[in-house]
């Protein structure tokens, strides 16, 4: 960490929004995030980085600078269910999936795609993200064996009726007590409450 270091401002390079700065705070039990010190060492929770669309934007645009290849614009499409990849709205906020830092998958006999991208990410119409990704011209067909990138992207869920934050963060992170986090991460400012069809995105504690 530098002199000129920030929570703000790594949460501004690592995620795309310095208001996530609390997820870098509760992730390593700062008790005053404006007081940080050259050489500490932080843990970074991945969060998916966004982009805010800014005018002039495409997705191509956004593929090559993010990715350097215009082609691969349908992960952020899929990522981001935009039906049409031609119209994003200035100021929408967009999720960038990451294809470089990740992990690898091996195809076992009988998965699918949309298998991949539930257990993944929780929806199984995210597959185009890890197809595109891949660049497998046959969703519909994978080898066994073969190897694949996971894509990085948080694992979502759309709340339900009784749901509460500490019973998502035991289910899906395996700590009650993450429920500040999940909260941070997702701009959730009463932990005990959060709306019914709210989709909730799940930061990871390590790497994908």
């Amino acid at each position: 960490m530098s002199e000129h270091d920030t929570l703000a401002a790594l949460a501004d390079r690592f995620y795309g929004d310095a208001g996530l700065y609390p997820v870098i705070a509760i992730a390593n039990t700062l008790a005053n995030p404006d007081v940080i010190t050259v050489g500490q060492e932080l843990l970074i929770p991945y969060v998916t980085y966004r982009h805010r669309v800014a005018p002039g934007d495409t997705m191509s645009a956004l593929a090559q600078r993010f990715y350097g290849d215009a082609s691969l614009y349908p992960v952020v499409a899929s990522a981001n269910h935009v039906a049409d990849p031609n119209r994003i709205d200035v100021g929408t906020w967009l999720l960038v999936p990451e294809l470089a830092d990740v992990g690898h998958h091996t195809v076992t006999p009988g998965e699918t795609l949309g298998e991949l991208a539930t257990r993944w990410y929780g929806e199984p119409s995210l597959y185009p993200v890890i197809a595109v990704a891949n660049r497998l011209p046959d969703p519909d067909r994978i080898e066994t064996g073969s190897v694949l990138i996971r894509p990085g992207l948080n694992r979502r869920y759309t709340v339900e009726p009784g749901d509460t934050l500490t019973h998502l963060a035991q289910y899906y992170m395996g700590d009650a007590g993450a429920a500040n986090l999940l909260a941070a991460a997702n701009h959730i400012a009463d932990p005990n409450r959060i709306e019914v069809g709210r989709i909730v995105f799940f930061p990871e504690m390590i790497g994908f």
